[in-house]
């Protein structure tokens, strides 16, 4: 009981403005992983789970090799995916050197760590057969991260489930953050909204909070929370109890508080803590930080964002930013968020300038001056890409120079869903001394599979460096054998699936049938067509009775553009569709004309 009480005594000393709760003393760094060929942070150390292997590996590694708060170990390991096999890639170990006062790095190939790895040694490869679990690996910008342990998260993650080393599943995710008001930022306008006057018996008291199991929707609004324990200093008062007034006035407040910010974390919304404590006392704030609010104005306006295409041609588009998140000064602790059209208004503004930021993530921050009452009756307001970030470490003629200058040329393609085999093992690689990274954003349904942040034009300057590179080095033959997907040089990545590329695709594809152009036939198809809201052609029916010959040439190139993505406007609609021999009139409406003559045996295509 004494224990229990000093626990709590010492906690309430600590907790004394909004402090995460942590497992661990401090963030550890993970191995890395190598997925879809590329570096992807691994949050893990798989040799750590087994006791007698990091016993091993310990006495095995040189009694200098440095070690770190992050990296308490000393060593990171590099891993890669053989048919669906962990396996032990490399070890880098750094060493310092006490004479020389300077540290370098050793690498362990799997042949030198088979007697550490011994019982999982074979064919000159270690396979991780003693780990059973879940295992993180991570890429792109950290979302949320807690100084604890691998508590953090990046914007792509991927989630493996295995079995003996064997991967028996895995899902890739993609985290973001929607903006608002940040917990560990909130303990003021907690103090200034807290109603006070129902609790004049703990005026001039510290009353700390311990709350956790925070649960928000989606738009930023609190839905619920927790609050294990209550404080009160120097009364000395220790609550427990869920229904207090304190505990059930702290809720009121947290949920008359929006939006707040909230990640959508693997498949989930949360925030960024779980569990936090927050000190609040009644006179912290002076009377001129309370918000007396006298405006009269109203800013209403839509917020666009630029995005990447997903389909052909990878352009960027400009599109309603939902869930765009709006500050202004003067209310530090209010936000709004613009709905499914972009729009947001923003009411009780005084008249003059007032400084309006709007935040989305993964684009660039509006930071702009505005002076109500604007004269336009609606303020547009755009967010483009982050090119800057994208120029400097993604992709840009630059940096695929610098990988030229290397030795290292590196092209960027786009490869469907179960052809990375084939694109790997293709000749011009090893041929031309050439590297690529894929994306692979086509599946069997034709459906996206990642997210293509970078626009067509971006990935084709960066491609244009490498040819300059080869044209020089080996002449203009290689172009004869590169292999399919690669920007620049595909024309097909560069074609827009709209309603002129369907009246093209339907000329081009629909063949005249032989037995009807000798039988001095023609037919005016009437086709409808249902395009759903992703953008998908999900049916057609030839709507006039018509000699089958002609109904099965069109039904069957629809049939093959079920899977193509397009930007056709979703709903249903009508083609007047003609098979038109050189010895006929033309109908007068049609869209989509179909050539044949009279004098020639072969089929012909619409020139």
């Amino acid at each position: 009981m004494k224990t229990h009480i000093f626990f709590k005594s010492l906690m309430t000393a600590i907790l004394f403005l909004l402090i995460p709760w942590a497992i661990k003393a401090t963030g550890l760094s993970g191995d890395v992983i190598y997925l879809q060929g590329k570096e992807w942070a691994l949050l893990d150390k798989p040799i750590d789970r087994d006791s007698i292997l990091f016993h091993r590996l310990m006495e095995f590694l040189p009694e200098n090799h440095c070690i770190t708060t992050a990296n308490r170990e000393g060593y990171t390991a590099y891993w890669e995916v053989r048919q669906s096999h962990l396996y032990l890639h490399h070890l880098e170990v750094c060493i310092y050197d006490e004479q020389k006062k300077e540290e370098y790095s050793l690498t362990y190939q799997p042949d030198q760590l088979k007697k550490v790895f011994q019982p999982y040694y074979q064919d000159r490869k270690i396979c991780a057969r003693w780990f059973s679990g879940e295992l993180r690996a991570g890429t792109g910008k950290l979302v949320r991260y807690v100084h604890s342990g691998f508590d953090r998260n990046m914007e792509t993650e991927q989630v493996m489930a295995l079995q003996h080393g064997h991967i028996e599943s895995s899902q890739t995710y993609h985290n973001t953050i929607r903006a608002g008001i940040k917990i560990k930022n909130s303990q003021d306008e907690i103090i200034r909204r807290f109603p006070w006057h129902r609790f004049p018996e703990y005026k001039g008291q510290r009353i700390t909070f311990d709350v956790e199991n925070i649960q928000c929707a989606s738009d930023g609004h609190l839905v619920d929370l927790d609050v294990r324990a209550i404080f009160v200093r120097p009364k000395r008062e220790n609550i427990e109890d869920e229904n207090h007034p304190l505990a059930k006035a702290l809720k009121e407040v947290l949920k008359s508080i929006y939006p707040w910010e909230v990640l959508f974390i693997n498949g989930k919304w949360t925030t960024e803590f779980s569990r936090f404590a927050v000190g609040i006392w009644e006179d912290k704030l002076k009377p001129s930080q309370i918000n007396n609010d006298t405006t009269k104005y109203t800013l209403t306006g839509r917020v666009y964002g630029e995005e990447v295409r997903q389909i052909p041609p990878y352009d960027v588009v400009k599109i309603p930013a939902e869930g765009a998140y709006l500050t202004i000064t003067g209310k530090p602790f209010q936000g709004w968020l613009a709905d499914s059209t972009g729009t947001f208004r923003i009411e009780h503004l005084d008249k003059g300038e007032h400084h309006l930021m709007v935040q989305f993530i993964g684009l660039t921050t509006c930071d702009t001056l505005i002076n109500v009452p604007v004269q336009d009756d609606t303020l547009q307001l755009r967010l483009s890409l982050p090119y800057d970030y994208i120029e400097e470490y993604v992709c840009s003629p630059a940096l695929s120079r610098e990988y030229i200058d290397k030795g290292k040329p590196n092209l960027k393609l786009v490869v469907p869903i179960g052809k990375e085999e084939g694109m790997s093992k293709h000749p011009f690689w090893k041929k031309y001394g050439v590297t690529y990274y894929s994306f692979f954003p086509l599946k069997e349904d034709g459906k996206l599979e990642c997210y293509l942040g970078t626009p067509n034009h971006l990935l084709t300057a960066y491609n244009e460096e490498v040819f300059r590179y080869l044209d020089k080095k080996s002449g203009k033959g290689w172009r004869k054998e590169v292999p399919p997907g690669i920007f620049g040089l595909d024309q097909s990545l560069n074609e827009l699936h709209d309603y002129n590329w369907l009246i093209k695709t339907l000329s081009r594809k629909c063949k005249y049938p032989i037995a009807q152009r000798k039988k001095n036939k023609g037919c005016v198809l009437q086709v409808e067509y249902t395009v759903g809201s992703e953008g998908y052609i999900s049916n057609a029916t030839v709507l006039n009775p018509a000699p089958r010959a002609f109904r099965q040439s069109v039904m069957q190139v629809f049939q093959s553009l079920r899977n193509v993505p397009t930007v056709l406007r979703p709903g249903k609609s009508t083609l007047s569709i003609q098979f038109w021999l050189d010895n006929m009139a033309k109908a007068p409406k049609s869209d989509v004309i179909i050539i044949g003559y009279s004098w020639d045996d072969k089929p012909v295509l619409m020139k």
